[in-house]
């Protein structure tokens, strides 16, 4: 797992300027310290921040379609876009339009003209705290051993996750995974090849969770889960049978596997995301688990739902 931060040349603002000269401008000050993206009104802008994700937001404050300040509410108010820092780049600034920025939720301001040394060390200074938060989340919620969710980010995030998905009144689907003999695993193969053993496995199960909602996470020891929300029962079902036969067709080496190869079992279930509101996830988790036991019995490296 990286705990590095992001250095600033890996970074990625997105400026936006209805004047071209401006945005030429603004973008020629950032760009030996930032790649840089631009737009030319605030609907672009706003398309810009869902396709790309940018890590800052330069933003000029008057702009004749829909202004600095509509942009930077509308931004907020996504989950999606309400992290990214927003600098505003106005030409006048009174009290008034200073609270207005505070109140939507901008970061900082800078007037034009800009100056140039001015405008980078902002834009750093808010970058570095961007990234040192991204880090700490990083630590904070993820496995530091496979780079997956932790049983933190199950607790805190997930149910968060549930009354998004319930008030869409769509579903939500849950797959268990356990490897097979892992014990044996590591009896027959030591404690560090074991860790290399799960990295690889998390790693599969990791590239199914394709989607941003999608959460992979370390449940605990060999034992790994995949949430799935806005998923029906053929979904989840043909997910956990995919990563089943993906990790068996990894072809990693284990002397009590079936045919001398590791393989996983799994359990999954699905349920409208309402029914869960009152129970939480936990129930759902708790059904997945009675079929990744019935996959066990019947036999291991197999998915039953």
């Amino acid at each position: 797992m990286q705990l590095e931060l992001k250095p600033y040349s890996a970074c990625k603002v997105l400026v936006v300027d209805d004047e071209p000269i401006s945005r030429m401008l603004l973008t020629s000050i950032l760009e030996p310290f930032v790649n840089c993206i631009s737009a030319s009104n605030g609907e672009e802008a706003i398309d810009q921040c869902v396709m790309h994700k940018p890590d800052l937001i330069l933003l000029d404050m008057n702009m004749p379609d829909v202004d600095g300040l509509t942009v930077c509410r509308t931004l907020k108010d996504n989950a999606d876009t309400a992290q990214i820092p927003v600098v505003f780049v106005t030409s006048t600034i009174d009290v008034e339009t200073e609270n207005m920025c505070w109140e939507v939720g901008a970061s900082d301001f800078v007037l034009k003209p800009v100056t140039a040394s001015t405008l980078v060390h902002r834009i750093k200074n808010h970058l570095q705290g961007k990234l040192r938060t991204e880090l700490l989340e990083r630590m904070t919620f993820h496995d530091q051993l496979t780079g997956l969710y932790n049983r933190l980010y199950l607790s805190n995030e997930i149910p968060l996750l549930v009354k998004q998905v319930a008030r869409d009144h769509s579903s939500l689907g849950v797959i268990m995974m356990d490897i097979d003999f892992f014990k044996l695993y590591n009896d027959n193969y030591g404690h560090l090849q074991g860790d290399i053993c799960l990295q690889q496995v998390a790693a599969i199960i990791g590239a199914h969770a394709r989607r941003p909602k999608d959460a992979a996470i370390r449940f605990g020891g060999e034992e790994f889960m995949l949430v799935l929300p806005y998923t029906d029962m053929n979904g989840v079902k043909k997910v956990a049978e995919d990563i089943v036969a993906a990790i068996r067709s990894e072809n990693i080496t284990h002397y009590a596997g079936k045919d001398g190869k590791l393989s996983i079992s799994a359990g999954y279930a699905v349920r409208p995301a309402n029914e869960l509101q009152d129970t939480g996830i936990s129930s759902l988790i708790e059904s997945a688990d009675i079929f990744l036991f019935e996959a066990k019995e019947a036999g291991r490296n197999r998915a039953i739902g």
